[in-house]
């Protein structure tokens, strides 16, 4: 059962109730005997009257000092809830097979999916596919090498947003890293015109969203053949 307070207030009302009839009896027989009787009732009446309104102006502090609290903690819970329903989802998520990816609607991959269904692309189409990307990879998720025996640093990224040009200047020092001799910027967006002046004086070759749907649409039209 809900506590509603009341006998709290109650118990306020009857202290300030003896704190008032204490203080009239003091008025009337100590500090000003002389005052008509009928002021003793008004005085006692009064002090009964504001005794039953502190006490009930308690009550509604109490309770709505405990909706808050209890608000309060429905937040905190609720975001508690949240954070575990997203660990658990990343905890139990399974690990797609190569077939799902290359299946799959590019734009849901995670990105390490994403790293993924380039390399498998790559991989397909004769190269030697490096996987590179996590601590220190200095930009570079994928290093491909070709018939012609050169490497290319690639970057993948599985993004709504534009990528800018602090990652065009990024993986042209992973690039140099790595010891490459091209770079490429693979997305699922676009580019800011910034990363694409910025590429085009670095020599980094950048694959858009459009460019990506439209080379993984034909590489499986090819696979069904």
């Amino acid at each position: 059962m809900a506590k509603t307070y009341y006998a709290e207030g109650r118990q306020i009302a009857f202290l300030f109730r003896g704190i008032f009839v204490i203080l009239t009896v003091l008025l009337f027989f100590y500090i000003t005997p002389e005052l008509h009787w009928g002021f003793f009732f008004l005085f006692i009446g009064v002090g009964v009257f504001l005794a039953e309104i502190m006490g009930g102006m308690w009550t509604r502090y109490r309770r709505k000092l405990n909706q808050t609290s209890k608000s309060a903690d429905r937040i905190k819970a609720m975001r508690s809830s949240k954070i575990e329903t997203s660990q658990k989802q990343r905890r139990t998520r399974r690990k797609l097979t190569d077939d799902e990816i290359i299946s799959a609607d590019i734009d849901t991959l995670s990105g390490t999916d994403f790293e993924r269904l380039i390399e498998l692309y790559y991989r397909d189409h004769g190269y030697c596919v490096e996987h590179v990307g996590g601590s220190g990879d200095h930009e570079v998720d994928l290093i491909l090498k070709g018939k012609e025996g050169y490497k290319i640093a690639v970057q993948c990224k599985r993004w709504k947003g534009s990528v800018g040009n602090d990652i065009v200047l990024r993986l042209k020092a992973g690039k140099q890293v790595h010891g490459c001799y091209d770079a490429w910027i693979i997305t699922t967006s676009h580019f800011t015109k910034a990363a694409q002046e910025a590429a085009e004086r670095l020599n980094i070759r950048l694959i858009n969203g459009v460019a990506v749907h439209d080379m993984i649409n034909r590489w499986r039209k090819q696979r069904v053949k």
